[in-house]
């Protein structure tokens, strides 16, 4: 097992390719900390890898809320001693109605909403992990961008900011961090099928990213956890500040 005992805290977990990371990593020995904003997605998620015979826990988190995050890195410290993994995952995409348009017409609440999340998120919670991973003398911060960061795609100016600025802060937190043993990298899965519930609509869009890759095919969670689960194991010890592209050969840089 490549994470046995490794405390990981995965945010946005109850559902999509979040949940597909805290499968895999609890397979692996993990000790999987659910993070997420939907208490009864988390703790259903939480159920089910307990019942398949891996160890987790869900914990209601906001990452918009700094209290709420040092509420869970206290708790997951109080509960298991320490924090190895923090895989920042949570965000708003198409999935929960992610407006689409030119940059003009972009509402200034939707534009503060997505990058509350998807940026601020992250910050808030690097923010309250890296004081207890200094202390440890280790740790691994796993932050999740996009390719629309290389590509301007999507009619997502809101969304592709706050991915593009998730680069960004992985590369300066390797750069201060990596004197504490911490390492701090970031990947970007593709247009992947990760929803629980497939319709018409969806399945367009995703076999719409097919004809741009060099795998001819859509993406799905199991593409990308192993990606995931190499720059939270000690494979990867000696890398830090990179960006991992999993994109099928979509992106090349």
């Amino acid at each position: 097992m490549r994470l046995k005992d490794k405390v990981t805290i995965i945010t946005g977990a109850a559902h999509g390719i979040g949940k597909a990371y805290a499968r895999r990593f609890a397979e692996e020995g993990a000790h999987v900390i659910i993070a997420d904003i939907d208490a009864q997605g988390g703790e259903a998620t939480a159920k089910a890898l307990v019942d398949s015979g891996g160890s987790a826990w869900a914990r209601t988190t906001d990452v918009r809320n700094f209290p709420n995050v040092q509420g869970l890195m206290q708790e997951t410290i109080n509960k298991f001693g320490r924090i190895d993994v923090l895989l920042n995952n949570a965000a708003i995409y198409v999935t929960q109605q992610l407006w689409k348009g030119p940059v003009e017409e972009l509402a200034l609440e939707e534009w503060d909403r997505v990058i509350e999340v998807n940026l601020k998120g992250v910050f808030l919670c690097s923010k309250a992990a890296i004081p207890i991973m200094k202390q440890q003398k280790s740790g691994k911060i796993i932050n999740i961008a996009s390719g629309t960061f290389f590509s301007g795609s999507g009619n997502m100016p809101h969304y592709t900011t706050a991915k593009g600025g998730v680069v960004a802060l992985t590369r300066v937190m390797a750069r201060q961090l990596g004197q504490y043993g911490i390492n701090v990298n970031c990947m970007t899965p593709g247009s992947t099928m990760s929803e629980e519930s497939v319709s018409e609509e969806v399945l367009k869009r995703r076999e719409g990213s097919m004809d741009k890759r060099a795998f001819r095919r859509i993406e799905t969670p199991a593409d990308i956890v192993g990606t995931a689960l190499f720059l939270a194991s000690a494979d990867s010890d000696f890398i830090t500040g990179q960006l991992l592209v999993v994109e099928g050969g979509g992106v090349m840089h």
